[in-house]
């Protein structure tokens, strides 16, 4: 089993934590986690929209 560098167990920390926010109007979160939860925001946005069309 390879470890991890710092960067990459720093970023799945960010992803994590926008996990955990996402359904926040507005968290308090890092750059980093901010960038996560936004795209996890936008792509919940996107999926809903497709789902939803005729």
């Amino acid at each position: 089993m390879e470890s991890r560098d710092k960067t990459e167990r720093f970023m799945d920390a960010a992803k994590q934590r926008a996990h955990e926010v996402v359904n926040e109007t507005n968290p308090k979160l890092t750059s980093l986690e901010r960038g996560y939860w936004l795209a996890l925001k936008n792509r919940r946005g996107r999926e809903r929209c497709v789902s939803q069309r005729p």
